[in-house]
């Protein structure tokens, strides 16, 4: 899903917000970035910030506030409540943070996790999935032949006391697999994996393919969106 960009190693800018309140003094300093600083081929998005306070840490680091008063660090990384109330221009470009010039962050495989009722291993609650060989060190390196278990009571033979003859013992071989557990569907979450807020439940719990080509379909017009904003901040794109 790469679109056409421009590589650029650091394209940095740093907004400011100052504020007095019962604790004391404020600074906070937020920093919006989209450039390929960590090398991955593609330009990343980011807002971040750093929150000082006559209160904060002296051991993590200072700023002085326009007035000369030195502040230390409270708080700092992802503190995007705190940088929408005190630097409302940055709030509308908070919902892009960790987007790229390809898709947002695991777009397609975040968004079907979090809508699903599915765990990990991809199972509903309750559902049984049987092992299957793969790989070369598994069943001769034949994959995908169905894996079974003999059932042996208790793995071992023992003596019984009885008048008569004990019935016979039935072995019997079982699938051997895995039962889900399922989980609950995380559609906000979802909402903000894929940066659809708009998307209804019914276009969340769809089925998985049915959702991936949803997510596929809205993907030009969201990276036609972003780039737009990525743009209005001055950046290159």
């Amino acid at each position: 899903m790469k679109t056409q960009s421009k590589l650029t190693k650091n394209q940095k800018k740093h907004f400011r917000a100052e504020w007095t309140d019962a604790n004391g003094a404020h600074v906070l300093i937020a920093q919006v970035r989209h450039d390929d600083e960590c090398g991955n081929g593609y330009n990343t998005f980011s807002i971040t910030g750093t929150l000082y306070g006559e209160r904060g840490d002296r051991r993590d680091g200072s700023e002085t506030t326009k007035d000369g008063a030195r502040v230390y660090v409270e708080s700092s990384g992802c503190i995007h409540d705190e940088i929408a109330e005190r630097i409302p221009a940055l709030a509308p470009f908070i919902k892009w943070h960790l987007m790229s010039t390809d898709e947002p962050l695991h777009y397609i495989e975040n968004t079907i996790f979090l809508a699903g009722d599915r765990d990990c291993w991809g199972l509903r609650k309750g559902e049984f999935k049987q092992h299957t060989s793969r790989g070369p060190h598994q069943n001769g390196g034949i994959e995908g032949v169905p894996n079974w278990t003999l059932e042996i009571p208790d793995h071992q033979v023992r003596d019984v006391y009885a008048a008569e003859k004990p019935a016979p013992v039935l072995l019997e071989w079982k699938a051997c697999g895995r039962t889900g557990e399922g989980k609950a569907r995380e559609l906000d979450a979802a909402r903000r994996s894929a940066i659809w807020p708009e998307a209804t439940d019914a276009d969340l719990m769809q089925e998985p393919e049915a959702l991936r080509a949803a997510l596929i379909a809205r993907h030009p017009a969201l990276m036609a969106e972003f780039r737009a904003a990525v743009e209005s901040l001055g950046f290159i794109y």
